[in-house]
């Protein structure tokens, strides 16, 4: 039953292995010429009198994001004459090999944005922007504890409490204003109109497995699946036989579950509505005499909500039950129960465990990412156009959260061209990135990478799930300002 259990469980594992995502590009936060400054920091200047998007194609990111990747569920075939990979639950692989490569949480994520329109200009003693975006937020938590039930299901306690999925998609309308207010100090913010297209979430609350006795187990858990998309129902339920209990006849009790191949959508549309804000300011300590070419800023962005119309909510419905484990196994002749009806018994089991029950509908709040930056940059006084930068990223979302501290040197050998690379670690692993923007009078275009690609295995998966590939390109227009060498006051 073990080794049956575990597979069970490593397939839908597997099934989590790839997951696609997109952020704003990082390493261009250092660039003075990069049309969308604004999205890393909306006290963000622009050094022409402003820009136009190409629709949809002047802002597109393409990426994926998280701690764990292929390399870590499949293995080269440790028989020398195997062709094909096996999974870390490969009898030849060892324990230690397998689990050395998980954390106490194994995240995959999106964070996706498509640009379809923005634009920016000076005025109003400041610069705007505009901007219509599509975006959507994924994520996936694995705690380290699911992995380890799956490769050594042994006589102890598990809690995988923290197991669960999100979803979210919305489209965005933002406008935005940074101001100098004096020589060395420069804020800005952004207010975003948020309309909901869909939401899904599942979570896991008290998801135990007791399983240190040798002749009994136990089990508990609460889930829940939360569906706001606009027309979406369950569909019909289905009647189900319990296993293990019997009704006041001696006849199988029985329950009603859903059935989630009923589930339907009829319509669509928009299903919430919210609110979101950019925060941002910078500080330039050379401005006030203090440290020549330093300069230190910070950005808060996405700090909302939005309110979802008729979640639609799945429970199960959180009882325990206990499994009387391995008793009196019938091998060969003789008294007994076969090994294959006691599997089959605790498999019955756990599919009523995780039975989901219509929850019926509701309003719903439900608060985006939150990403804080925390930046410092110096020029050199003796080539102010060579530029060294340290910036902290954190999205602050629950168990989907993460960090990210990257340095990184910028050259701007001439007004229209620049180039950057920079190195990072954070809880997602190690990452190095580059960014070229080319700006001249008619054009801008930029390219970059915050985590370059890697290795590929023979079947060309990348066996690392940070990778990413960003790309623009916009229209400025006016003259390139030099901020080095004029004050930005305006």
């Amino acid at each position: 039953m073990k080794k049956t259990f575990k597979h069970i469980l490593a397939a839908t594992l597997m099934t989590l292995a790839a997951s696609a995502a997109a952020q704003n590009l990082n390493s261009a936060y250092f660039l003075e010429g990069y049309t969308y400054g604004h999205e890393l920091n909306p006290a963000r200047d622009f050094n022409r009198k402003g820009y136009v998007s190409i629709p949809v194609i002047g802002n597109t990111n393409i990426a994926f994001r998280g701690n764990i990747g292929v390399k870590d569920i499949f293995y080269k075939n440790p028989n020398p004459n195997g062709s094909k990979l096996v999974s870390y639950l490969h009898p030849d692989i060892s324990s230690k090999e397998a689990m050395d490569a998980f954390h106490n949480r194994n995240k995959l994520l999106m964070d996706m944005r498509l640009e379809v329109l923005s634009f920016g200009f000076h005025a109003f003693h400041g610069y705007n922007t505009f901007t219509l975006s599509a975006r959507s937020n994924i994520g996936f938590n694995i705690p380290y504890e699911l992995f380890d039930l799956t490769k050594n299901l042994s006589n102890r306690n598990y809690n995988i409490s923290e197991f669960g999925a999100t979803a979210t998609a919305w489209a965005e309308l933002g406008l935005g204003h940074s101001h100098q207010l004096n020589d060395a100090w420069r804020i800005g913010a952004k207010a975003k109109i948020l309309v909901g297209a869909g939401y899904a979430r599942l979570k896991m609350d008290n998801l135990r497995l007791d399983l240190s006795g040798e002749n009994q187990w136990t089990a508990n858990a609460n889930a829940t699946l939360e569906a706001g998309v606009k027309g979406f129902t369950w569909g019909d339920t289905e009647t189900k036989e319990y296993k293990y209990k019997k009704d006041a006849d001696g006849n199988p009790a029985t329950y009603q579950q859903l059935d989630l191949d009923n589930a339907d959508v009829d319509g669509g549309g928009a299903n919430g509505f919210g609110l979101a804000f950019d925060l941002g300011a910078e500080w330039d300590l050379g401005k006030q005499d203090l440290v020549e070419g330093l300069k230190l800023s910070a950005s808060l962005l996405d700090l909302g909500f939005i309110r979802w119309k008729d979640v639609a909510i799945a429970q199960n419905r959180g009882e325990a039950f206990v499994f009387d484990g391995f008793n009196d196994i019938k091998v060969k002749d003789g008294t007994g129960t076969k090994l294959d009806d006691q599997t089959d018994d605790i498999a019955d089991r756990l599919s009523d465990l995780y039975s989901l029950q219509d929850g019926g509908t509701k309003s719903k709040a439900r608060a985006l990412g939150v990403t804080l930056n925390i930046a410092a940059e110096y020029a050199l006084p003796t080539y102010d156009r060579l530029k060294f930068g340290f910036l902290s990223t954190s999205r602050i979302q629950g168990v989907y959260g993460w960090n990210e501290e990257k340095v990184s040197v910028t050259l701007s050998p001439c007004n229209f061209f620049e180039i950057s690379g920079s190195a990072g670690v954070g809880t997602l692993g190690g990452n190095l990135g580059w960014v070229i923007n080319l700006h001249p009078s008619v054009c801008s275009i930029y390219i970059g990478s915050d985590h370059c690609i890697g290795k590929f295995s023979k079947q060309w998966i990348p066996l690392r799930s940070n990778f990413d590939f960003c790309m623009g390109i916009n229209i400025p227009f006016g003259k390139t300002r030099d901020h080095r060498t004029e004050a930005k006051r305006e």
